[in-house]
């Protein structure tokens, strides 16, 4: 067996990161999809319970 059989050669280590940046950019893009949606169902909450939520008794 050749010892080079085990280690990554330089087209697929390129191909690897490649890959990998392509998973965080991937991650990032779902992370602020998911942090947009959880702002824009807060403001909608907000706006849909009204101002007067403050006013209500204790």
């Amino acid at each position: 067996m050749n010892d080079m059989s085990n280690t990554i050669s330089g087209t697929d280590a390129a191909v690897a990161a490649a890959e990998k940046k392509r998973r965080r950019l991937r991650s990032i893009a779902i992370a602020l999809g998911l942090g947009f949606l959880v702002i824009m169902f807060y403001a909608a909450t907000i706006v849909h319970l009204g101002g007067s939520v403050a006013n209500r008794s204790i």
